[in-house]
């Protein structure tokens, strides 16, 4: 497995950044008001809707339906369930796309499940108020790509609103290099003391980090 030479020095100041923004919610929220094209034409709702109908979740529990607006960007933006060994900000690039050698995901590689929707690909993450889950987010593509994320939109939950988000829109930007794979260990969770809580939906806006 190849690594980034300057991967512990990165890996360090990023779990540090993201330590000193976290706070409450675990999300920066300072670019807020940027546009975003595939997030304008998304209908959060229908989506929340679409996860209430396919909704597994058992009793005292609901699904979170999470998902990456990138596509106007050349990569893509998976879930997979995290090592159990890392921890939360965790952040490493690899000169690989097999997902067997990447550490930061479990072994065996499992993805996280997704709804069947036609409109922008939702992993199904299953909670009860207070509980939050544990992921390794998976940027890869074909090209070098420069992105970074906005706190995401939501229904009925939003940051400070329900949703627990650490820590992926930081107001840093990050770097999948190409053909290789960038990774990061996040965890998305509802706050405890949501009242008749409902099936979600939830979208981060991914952007050119470049621009």
């Amino acid at each position: 497995m190849e690594r980034n030479p300057d991967l512990e020095r990165r890996r360090l100041l990023q779990a540090t950044a993201g330590a000193l923004v976290v706070g409450a919610a675990g999300c920066a929220d300072a670019e807020d008001d940027d546009s975003h094209p595939q997030l304008e034409e998304l209908d959060i709702d229908a989506l929340r809707e679409t996860v209430a109908e396919q909704s597994e979740a058992p009793d005292g529990s609901v699904t979170l339906g999470v998902g990456f607006a990138d596509d106007p960007l050349p990569m893509t933006s998976e879930l997979y369930e995290p090592d159990p060994d890392a921890e939360i900000s965790d952040t490493e690039q690899y000169d690989t796309q097999e997902l067997n050698d990447v550490d930061l995901v479990a072994d065996p590689v499992e993805e996280l499940p997704t709804l069947d929707t036609d409109d922008i690909t939702l992993y199904a993450l299953e909670l009860a108020p207070g509980e939050t889950r544990t992921m390794a987010l998976v940027v890869r593509g074909d090209e070098d790509v420069t992105f970074d994320a906005h706190v995401p939109e939501g229904e009925p939950y939003e940051l400070d609103d329900g949703l627990v988000l650490n820590c992926y829109c930081i107001d840093e930007v990050w770097n999948a290099p190409a053909e290789g794979t960038w990774t990061r260990v996040i965890e998305v969770g509802l706050e405890e003391d949501i009242e008749d809580p409902e099936s979600a939906a939830m979208v981060y806006g991914v952007f050119d980090g470049e621009e």
